[in-house]
């Protein structure tokens, strides 16, 4: 069986959805009769030509390499889901992380059109894999896709790269501010990752704990609040980091913040979780679905309640021991390896 994944843009550099296909694949390339390939176009040089290979070439292109029979395209995001408008709908599953994209306010980036284009790819397609139950319930409620044609196959996380890191062996690893506690946040800064709240909850937490500080995994959105709070010195940058070194600031850090409104899954959550750092976190639905009782959740705007659980918890070593211990045993849940199987399972049966 020969499966192509259809990943659209060419990336020098791994996202998350991409990461989830390349663990998934790491597994399905070492079954007998698999065989894995990628369709992509190459970045583009400017608007105009973002629009000629995203919506003509690149459909066209997939259309002409679709003619072999013994095939399973995968489609591995629903940014890309019109697609199946070019391909053989009865050979072609999509994998839907979220659907903030369908219901997020129109707006330059991600007009009305393109939203009711990508919603009717869906629609068309004859199977929807969703990456949690939360995300098949919004299928089902906000794009009224039957339920018959979803299944949920939850991702992994890598436990052969995410790890607690013994004390013995810390010695051997560049020490981050050693003598300050230890926030972290990881992802954007975009609307639905709610960091202004956290910023906001922060600036309490310094009036109460001054050695503290908040390690942040990506690019900064908000310089100018964050200016206005006065916690330029206390805000620590970090980006272009391998895994490697990820792992390393998880097992640094004494608490993983994760204050999202929205999301489809929540990587950061079972990475904190495997490298046994406590995660407080968003009592959203799809966190409580994956997380179970590991964190501790609060109200996703509510910066009064985060600072008293930040507070109440940064200091408290049994209790973050606890967190420890049971956010490793969650972690066990989750295997790319099951994924895998469940994932080759659907296919063997579908198609």
């Amino acid at each position: 069986m020969k499966i192509i994944n259809f990943i659209g843009r060419k990336l020098y550099k791994i996202n998350g959805i991409l990461r989830r296909q390349l663990e998934l694949d790491y597994y399905l390339s070492n079954k007998k009769n698999i065989e894995i390939s990628y369709f992509y176009y190459l970045p583009p040089r400017n608007p105009v030509d973002f629009i000629l290979k995203r919506f003509f070439q690149y459909p066209f292109q997939s259309y002409m390499n679709n003619k072999e029979k013994e095939i399973v395209n995968h489609i591995p995001a629903q940014f890309h889901s019109d697609l199946i408008h070019f391909l053989d709908k009865s050979k072609t599953v999509i994998t839907c992380h979220d659907i903030f994209s369908f219901i997020e306010k129109n707006n330059v980036k991600n007009p009305l059109l393109l939203q009711k284009y990508l919603i009717s790819g869906l629609r068309r397609c004859k199977y929807i894999i969703a990456i949690s139950k939360f995300t098949k319930n919004e299928l089902m409620r906000v794009l009224k896709i039957p339920e018959e044609r979803i299944i949920v196959i939850k991702n992994g996380v890598n436990r052969k790269l995410f790890y607690p890191i013994e004390k013995n062996n810390r010695d051997k690893i560049e020490i981050l501010y050693p003598n300050h506690k230890k926030l972290l946040h990881v992802g954007t800064e975009e609307d639905r990752k709610n960091f202004i709240t956290l910023l906001k909850a922060f600036y309490y937490v310094k009036k109460k704990i001054k050695n503290i500080k908040l390690i942040r995994i990506g690019t900064p959105n908000y310089p100018s609040l964050i200016k206005n709070l006065g916690l330029e010195k206390d805000i620590v940058y970090i980006s272009g980091i391998s895994d490697i070194r990820l792992r390393e600031i998880y097992n640094m850090c004494d608490i993983l913040i994760f204050p999202s409104l929205y999301e489809g899954w929540g990587a950061p959550g079972l990475e904190a979780a495997s490298c046994g750092t406590p995660v407080i976190c968003s009592d959203i639905p799809v966190f409580k679905e994956i997380y179970k009782d590991f964190p501790i959740y609060f109200p996703p705007t509510d910066y009064k309640i985060l600072n008293q659980c930040i507070v109440g918890t940064i200091n408290n070593i049994e209790k973050r021991n606890q967190m420890s211990k049971k956010g490793i045993s969650i972690a066990e849940l989750y295997s790319w390896k099951r994924s895998a199987n469940n994932y080759l399972d659907f296919i063997d049966s579908c198609f």
